[in-house]
């Protein structure tokens, strides 16, 4: 074996490099970095964090550092980044309720009525498997409040029905019929604020006052 060989060959640190962390230091690390750091690059660090555990195949952790991730985007205004993060949850695990109702709430948040009435589709399918009807039934009637768009409203009303809500969802019928709930009249950049609050799952605000119309 040449001088060359035997100085740079397999077992040379020199060619190896620096060691390969863990799954577990490579967290530690963005933990670590997370700390101290501005709330978007936090967001950002955990869902590194979270893409770290999915390569390792630990989908449960990953799934944590991604929910994470989005609250503390969606607190530094940064919907877009958070919207790409609860897709990549949804890809892995579609049965995800909560996912389903932050991207309901995103979208009514960015005025998209159209990609709303999809997600809440998504967010029954997934409250179906799930068998969670107590809870997705006033969140939808939440969502209902702050909108004006008639087939928003009518697709809330349907969904409603089959959840189990019939009240709930003449109510909302009676919104779409009158252009909306008393709620949807307040300026739209305080809506859109509402909604964006609502998607965060793990600081919600009060609910709205239910209506007794």
């Amino acid at each position: 074996m040449s001088f060359f060989r035997r100085f740079f060959g397999p077992k040379s640190g020199f060619l190896r490099g620096k060691p390969t962390q863990s799954m577990g230091q490579q967290v530690r690390e963005l933990e670590r970095k997370a700390e101290n750091a501005p709330l978007g690059t936090k967001g950002t660090l955990l869902n590194r964090a979270g893409d770290v555990c999915m390569r390792a195949g630990d989908h449960k952790r990953a799934l944590e550092y991604f929910r994470q991730a989005i609250d503390l985007l969606l607190e530094d205004e940064q919907p877009e980044p958070a919207r790409g993060v609860a897709k990549k949850i949804i890809r892995v695990h579609p049965e995800t309720v909560r996912t389903h109702c932050t991207l309901a709430w995103m979208d009514l948040a960015a005025r998209q009525p159209g990609a709303a009435k999809k997600s809440l589709r998504d967010y029954l399918k997934a409250v179906e498997k799930r068998d969670l009807a107590d809870q997705a039934g006033p969140q939808i009637l939440e969502m209902a409040k702050v909108t004006s768009h008639k087939g928003f409203l009518e697709e809330a009303a349907e969904v409603l029905e089959k959840l189990g809500f019939p009240k709930d969802a003449e109510l909302v019928d009676e919104w779409a019929a009158a252009g909306g709930a008393p709620e949807s009249k307040e300026p739209p950049e305080a809506l859109s604020r509402y909604c964006m609050l609502r998607a965060i799952a793990s600081k919600p605000p009060p609910l709205l006052e239910r209506s007794t119309a």
